[in-house]
């Protein structure tokens, strides 16, 4: 093969190299904006146990034609949207914590009619094109569900009385609620000093339910008691702000001399008398007494006077 050849062979194999090349790109480049894309997946998280919960999935077909729209928990199918189909909507064998409302959902979204524990998992949307291709796209998002306290926490170890130098040592327990509540004491409506409280590990029932619990422990000085009561408060508050509390009234030991200083102190800085005060009152006393016995002295002069003229 001589020199110009060789230079035809090899330009004619890099000019299709070169072509191929920009076929390949441009089949990728009609095949990328033709390819159907999910646009938007909403799955309410954390949701509240109890209620009703819409699962949303938006799509563009860009030129697809659509055959289904299907939905997984965990990877489980329990709904499919499929156009050709009669009816179209179907809920498949049930799965727990999945229940399906048909007449509420439809090709782009899935009514769950109430949720429970057992509906927390990951939720997926697969959106499928029509023959020959069956394009897919998929997205999925994780659901958490929260279970609220149906009453509020429990405060146990309360004595009948206090006295001065006894220790407080009470403890709060939440109801149960999934995740368990946080909680806090408060002192006569004052949020307690940390060193006062101690938090315990979170229990875990076998219902999945959780409970927390915070003791309260100090020594009671005078300053703690408003007119002979001390009031206890202990507040359990849910991850979504959602709280509920209990109070404990405290009552000092009358018979204890502490609690009757503390008495005769609050009594004596309610009271609003005075030495200056009561001096005051006597004088008007002494007068009011001094005027009428001279009105009543005078009035019996006249009436004396006047009957011994008449005589």
């Amino acid at each position: 093969m001589d020199l110009k050849n060789y230079h035809s062979s090899v330009s004619i194999v890099i000019c299709s190299y070169i072509l191929g090349t920009l076929l390949l790109l441009l089949s990728l480049e009609v095949d990328l904006c033709s390819s159907l894309k999910i646009s938007l997946l909403l799955v309410p998280s954390p949701t509240i146990a109890g209620e009703p919960v819409e699962l949303i999935c938006g799509y563009e077909m860009e030129g697809e034609k659509l055959y289904s729209v299907k939905w997984y928990k965990d990877d489980a199918e329990f709904y499919r949207y499929v156009p050709n189909d009669y009816p179209p909507a179907q809920n498949l064998p049930d799965i727990e914590g999945i229940k399906v409302d048909l007449f509420k959902s439809g090709n782009k979204s899935v009514y769950l009619k109430r949720v429970d524990l057992n509906s927390e998992g990951k939720y997926k949307c697969e959106v499928s094109g029509e023959a020959p291709e069956f394009k897919t796209a998929e997205d999925e998002k994780e659901m958490k569900v929260y279970v609220l306290p149906q009453e509020g926490p429990q405060i146990t170890g309360s004595k009948t009385k206090y006295g001065q130098g006894d220790t407080a040592n009470l403890t709060c327990i939440s109801a149960k609620s999934k995740p368990a509540a946080t909680l806090k004491w408060l002192i006569n409506d004052k949020e307690a000093p940390d060193e006062f409280q101690t938090k315990y590990p979170t229990e875990i029932h076998p219902d999945g339910l959780e409970t927390s619990r915070r003791s309260l422990q100090f020594k009671i000085d005078a300053e703690h008691f408003r007119d002979g009561n001390m009031k206890l408060k202990c507040i359990a508050t849910s991850p979504n702000d959602f709280s509920m509390s209990t109070l404990k009234t405290l009552h000092g030991d009358r018979r204890h001399p502490f609690l009757h200083a503390y008495s005769n102190r609050a009594k004596l800085g309610s009271s609003s008398s005075s030495p200056s005060i009561s001096a005051n009152n006597n004088k008007i006393q002494l007068l009011y007494c001094t005027v009428s016995c001279f009105v009543v002295h005078s009035f019996t002069a006249i009436i004396s006077t006047l009957h011994n003229q008449l005589s």
